[in-house]
């Protein structure tokens, strides 16, 4: 305090002077505001109350030396008193300002030591190896920082006592431990107690995450330490020069104590025929990095050669590896090879199967797209007679067990040839025959003393033999696939079964579309019963319980006016239940909207599509070209694809424009709605866009949705019009 008063009294003489000074040069000036600088300093140094009296003491100074008093402390000049009124104002605002800045300065100081502590007990738990120790130094350092005889830090529950205060420390409902301070603190030390407490619970909540994953880390490298030792094949830590670590697969592998294999250079295993390919690619993957796989040969200590197929990763100079012995596929790979050159010698047999394999896949790939059979009944006659050489290949079906029907063909010997759709009896000796009466594959290996009117057929047409496989359907025979040859040589043994791969597909296929066409089929029925179920629903709802609520309404309405006007509570509960039946048909309307539009049924798509746009909470740009009734279950579709697409862009999409394109043509209706929202929207499961897009496909349609994220969502339908 003497510091401050003797520090205010060298400022205002050192200002009594100063304006002295300015007085001579300017004398009709007033220097008053000089004596501010003492006061702001005093203010910043040493509080409020001495800032005060050092603004009063000034202000007589002021008045005694440098204003013409005569003398007096009483100015003879209203000048002078208005200089004096200012200047006391002025000072003492000064002097609050200051003080309140030199708060807030202190209060910063503070809040950074606080943080400083903060850091330091962050280090403290989040550096220590054991959380017990941490929390006790931890404590010793907040006690130092706060000014406190004591802090204490506890993973447990502490009772607060008659001398201590606890605080809890909690991350979120998980309680973390405890904060234990002396009881009865001042109030600012208390708030600053309770400002570390967050910091605190956020330090502790991390040390303990620390040692979870600490433990995780220790078990998680206790389990690559036993893989390490346990597994069969070999790894290594080193670097270009020397192996650092082995398992102990490697002892087995090369037949010497893994003392010596750290011992010794490993180009010392490595066979001599091998070790400059071998040096070559460790020195450049230790310089360049990456990874590598090769294989080599290695020597074990009884001299037997073994080879090891090797897999490195090269990180910061350092070799990681793997390697297994291959000796024995190596060995395998040798036999292999003696064995391809054995088969090179029926080299024309394994070509002819590998095109028929390729077939195959031709042919199974348009199984697997869901082509129509019509489509595939060509592809599997072409694809078997390139396959297997042959020049005639027939499709046939089975009908009624009388005769056949020629589906496809493929006959390129220029002889005369069989025409699409003819029919041909089962009577006589045919390979259709024996398929039909055996449901195996069956041959007629020479047509020239067979009877029948097929096999009189097949001999007008050149063809000697035949072979063929069923095409079998849910356990029923359907057709055969035949083929013909005018050789005179027996078809080979396996050709029936690779005629029966072939038929094999060709079943998939119409199996597929059968199960196709009956899904379509039952999906389109439960479509239009649950059309028709809502439309009886909705009529229901219109034509009963909502006319019922209107004339209830319209009788309590009549009620209400014969009431006397003296019962105006009596009134008052028949209009609010008046009103309350309004309510409940006004939501009934709604529903029965929602269940089966009436729009739709009495003016078409166009104005129920109208009708939704104004209904929609996004604002609807339309462009709708349908002029003219199209069917009703086409209608219903489309009315539900653009309220669901509507309300999608409402209450998910957050997009500011809906744009709503629809146009029938002769044999489709077409549907494209896009916003401008959020996008990623997908028709997957729990999606209100599956139920629709199985509406759709019932109809023989197509719905396509693209809605990348940022973009927005479209939404673009394809029905035909004739799908009912």
């Amino acid at each position: 305090m003497w510091l401050g008063i003797s520090v205010a009294a060298a400022f205002i003489t050192a200002e009594t002077l100063l304006v002295k000074q300015l007085h001579r040069i300017a004398p009709e000036n007033a220097f008053g505001a000089v004596f501010l600088l003492g006061v702001l300093v005093i203010s910043a140094g040493w509080g409020f109350r001495l800032a005060v009296a050092t603004s009063l003491a000034s202000a007589v100074v002021y008045v005694y030396f440098h204003m013409e008093t005569m003398g007096t402390l009483i100015p003879r000049h209203p000048q002078d008193v208005v200089s004096i009124l200012i200047f006391l104002p002025v000072a003492l605002l000064a002097n609050a300002l200051a003080g309140q800045a030199r708060v807030r300065a202190a209060e910063s100081e503070q809040r950074r030591r606080e943080a400083d502590l903060a850091a330091d007990l962050g280090r403290l738990m989040l550096r220590a190896g054991d959380l017990g120790p941490a929390l006790d130094a931890a404590g010793k350092r907040m006690a130092q920082m706060l000014g406190l005889p004591f802090v204490k830090l506890n993973t447990e529950r502490a009772e607060a006592t008659e001398h201590t205060a606890v605080y809890s420390l909690c991350d979120g409902r998980t309680e973390l431990g405890t904060l234990s301070v002396p009881a009865n603190l001042p109030e600012t030390a208390q708030h600053r107690v309770q400002r570390m407490v967050p910091s605190l619970e956020a330090m502790l909540a991390a040390a303990r995450d620390r040692e979870a994953i600490n433990a995780e880390l220790e078990a998680s490298r206790t389990e690559l330490e036993r893989f390490f030792d346990l597994t069969s094949d070999l790894f290594f830590i080193g670097d270009a020069k020397r192996v650092r670590r082995l398992n102990p697969a490697a002892e087995r592998i090369f037949g010497s104590p893994r003392t010596e294999l750290l011992s010794r250079r490993y180009t010392e295993f490595v066979h001599p025929d091998d070790r400059d390919r071998t040096t070559s690619f460790v020195e450049t993957l230790a310089g360049s990095g990456g990874r590598a796989q090769f294989e080599n040969r290695c020597l074990r200590a009884d001299g037997a050669v073994r080879w090891l197929e090797w897999s490195i990763v090269a990180v910061n100079g350092l070799l990681y590896g793997a390697a297994r012995d291959v000796t024995d596929r190596r060995r395998e790979q040798d036999r292999l090879r003696e064995a391809q050159r054995m088969v090179e010698a029926s080299h024309a047999k394994v070509s002819a199967l590998a095109e028929q394999q390729a077939a195959l896949r031709r042919v199974a790939t348009l199984v697997a797209r869901g082509v129509d059979p019509a489509q595939v009944y060509p592809a599997a006659v072409t694809e078997l007679s390139r396959g297997l050489g042959i020049d005639n290949v027939l499709l046939l079906r089975y009908e009624s067990g009388e005769a056949l029907v020629l589906l496809a063909a493929r006959d390129d010997s220029g002889l005369t040839k069989l025409s699409i759709g003819e029919r041909l009896p089962l009577d006589g000796d045919s390979t259709a025959a024996k398929i039909l009466a055996t449901g195996q594959p069956a041959r007629v290996d020479s047509f020239q003393s067979a009877v029948g009117p097929t096999a009189e057929r097949m001999r007008h047409l050149g063809i000697h033999a035949s072979v063929g496989a069923p095409i079998i359907i849910n356990g029923t025979i359907w057709g055969a696939l035949v083929i013909g040859t005018a050789q005179t040589e027996p078809l080979p043994p396996e050709t029936e079964a690779r005629i029966g791969d072939f038929a094999d597909l060709v079943a998939t296929a119409i199996s597929n579309a059968e199960t196709r066409a009956e899904l379509t089929a039952s999906r389109a029925r439960i479509v239009t019963a649950g059309d028709q179920a809502r439309r009886r629903f909705e009529r229901d709802l219109h034509d009963g319980a909502q006319q019922r609520l209107v004339s209830l309404g319209l009788e309590l309405r009549a009620v209400e006016a014969a009431v006397p006007a003296e019962q105006q509570e009596l009134r008052d509960r028949l209009s609010r239940l008046v009103d309350g039946l309004v309510g409940v048909s006004t939501d009934l309307q709604e529903i029965s909207r929602g269940i089966h539009p009436a729009i739709l049924s009495k003016g078409g798509l166009g104005p129920a599509i109208k009708t939704l746009a104004r209904r929609s909470a996004v604002p609807v740009e339309l462009n709708v070209t349908v002029d003219r009734r199209l069917p009703e279950s086409v209608e219903v579709a489309a009315y539900y694809v653009v309220a669901e697409a509507l309300t999608n862009a409402a209450k998910h999409a957050r997009a500011s424009e809906v744009k709503v394109i629809a146009t029938a043509g002769d044999f489709d209706l077409h549907l494209k709605i896009s916003d401008d929202g959020v996008g990623g929207a997908t028709a997957g499961a729990g999606s209100g866009l599956i139920g629709l897009k199985d509406r759709v496909e019932a109809l023989a349609g197509r719905l396509a949705i693209s809605s990348p994220v940022g973009g927005g969502t479209t939404l673009e339908v394809t029905i035909p019009l004739q799908c009912e």
